[in-house]
């Protein structure tokens, strides 16, 4: 039983570091935080239900369709709002992207109504057993999957002139710029890829739980697993995504409903407490 929760925990995880993942990335390349990620994961993927389900296009088309769309979004919505507000407080950048998120929110109550939809598994087929463990398909693609993607993530950021320099950006935006890298497109750049990032979180956990406007509080939880792991490093982000997937799977086992929300926040809380920094999260030098 512990095993196959276990795995359930990794297949959430899996999730939850992608959207970490995608928060880290642009909070180290543009400085902004988010908090309309988790509305671009859920809009982006009731454009893949529509195109799969409602048009009943081929798999691969509506998978294609939805990222693409996620891309055009995280552009639009750098160049309409983000970059305006760069140049102002800290405060100006998370109104503006809560007010996307209200936005997001209310284009697809209107487009998809606010009901529940059932998404359609990717991997399905009996449950797999290991001894005693029943494991399902479903978490076993979403685990391969996710590894994949960050896989395929970390290949472009180091193995290409466009990644180095979003790389390059991160690490020292005046540096970057004087070396002739354009940061303008590498923002647009990392807006495109962090709607990605969104659109294939929530086209891997919808199967597993479900479709409704109310998927885009997992940015909250995106942000718990980001600084459980250290916030600004990205392996922190998929160590601090998977942690808090399996635990969040395996303790509800042990203590009442009541109190399995807040699971995520003791966690948190518990990290920061031994180390306030966060798992791999490096502490600041104070310069004299």
């Amino acid at each position: 039983m512990i095993f196959s929760l276990i795995v359930d925990g990794l297949a959430v995880g899996s999730v939850y570091a992608l959207v970490a993942v995608g928060l880290v990335m642009l909070v180290k390349s543009t400085g902004a935080l988010n908090f309309a990620h988790g509305d671009f994961m859920m809009i982006s993927t009731f454009v893949a239900y529509s195109l799969l389900v409602q048009l009943e296009l081929p798999f691969w088309v509506a998978i294609v369709g939805a990222l693409a769309f996620a891309a055009v979004l995280g552009m639009v919505a750098e160049r309409l709002v983000i970059r305006k507000l760069m140049t102002g407080p800290m405060s100006g950048i998370i109104m503006g992207t809560l007010g996307m998120a209200y936005i997001l929110q209310g284009i697809a109550k209107i487009v998809w109504t606010d009901d529940i939809f059932k998404f359609p598994e990717f991997f399905p087929g009996d449950f797999v057993k290991i001894g005693s463990a029943s494991i399902s398909p479903q978490s076993i693609g979403v685990i391969i999957s996710a590894i994949i993607i960050i896989t395929c993530l970390y290949l472009f950021l180091n193995l290409t002139k466009v990644g180095t320099g979003l790389r390059a950006l991160t690490q020292n935006k005046t540096a970057a710029t004087l070396m002739g890298i354009k940061v303008t497109k590498v923002y647009s750049l990392s807006w495109a890829l962090g709607g990605i990032l969104a659109a294939f979180a929530g086209i891997l956990l919808a199967p597993a739980l479900y479709l409704s406007t109310g998927m885009g509080g997992i940015t909250f939880t995106g942000i718990i697993a980001a600084i459980i792991g250290g916030f600004g490093n990205m392996f922190g982000a998929i160590i601090g995504g998977y942690l808090l997937g399996i635990l969040s799977s395996v303790i509800p086992v042990y203590i009442p409903t009541e109190l399995q929300g807040i699971i995520p926040f003791v966690l948190l809380m518990l990290v920061l407490f031994i180390k306030p920094t966060g798992i791999l999260g490096k502490k600041m030098v104070k310069k004299v």
